[in-house]
């Protein structure tokens, strides 16, 4: 399989994964087509030992990673789209009020528990996959997630979030 078969399969899914870190479009753009130059230049490197859609989102964790380091840590940031099939405006406005409750809880927690959530729950990525990803083992994934949940319930907790149906 080529690099171009590899941007027409997975260029929309990393997008996604970027953009629910970075919140802004146009640096998930930028970042999503840095990874895919990273993809094309280490093409070679590609041994076969996960699959292609994992490698390419360790190289797409990496990069978002990078930049963070280089940006204040603090504007990582998770948005999520809510809104599913009902948009009467009573529903958007509790969602509106429950997405923001998500946010705060959600950005209240580690970078590494933030990760694990958002590959694990939101991209559901297989554990295994996951753990290729962060380069941890399986058991770090699952005892990760555990307590990442755990925190991240806390935290909704706190600021008066009860929907379980989240987490």
């Amino acid at each position: 399989m080529s690099s171009e078969k590899w941007f027409d399969d997975y260029f929309g899914s990393v997008y996604s994964y970027i953009l629910l870190q970075v919140k802004d479009p146009h640096t998930a753009e930028d970042l999503t087509q840095e990874t895919f130059l990273k993809v094309v230049r280490n093409e070679h490197q590609f041994k076969g030992q996960s699959s292609i859609k994992t490698w390419i989102f360790r190289i797409a964790y990496t990069t978002t990673m990078s930049y963070f380091r280089k940006k204040n840590p603090l504007s990582y940031f998770i948005d999520l789209n809510l809104l599913r099939d009902d948009t009467s405006p009573e529903k958007i406005a509790l969602l509106n009020s429950q997405q923001k409750q998500f946010y705060e809880a959600l950005r209240e927690l580690k970078s590494s528990y933030q990760q694990v959530i958002i590959l694990r729950r939101i991209e559901g990525f297989s554990t295994k996959e996951t753990s290729s990803i962060l380069n941890w083992s399986e058991g770090k994934v699952k005892m990760s997630l555990s307590r990442a949940l755990a925190a991240f319930k806390k935290e909704l907790e706190k600021g008066g979030f009860t929907n379980e149906s989240l987490i």
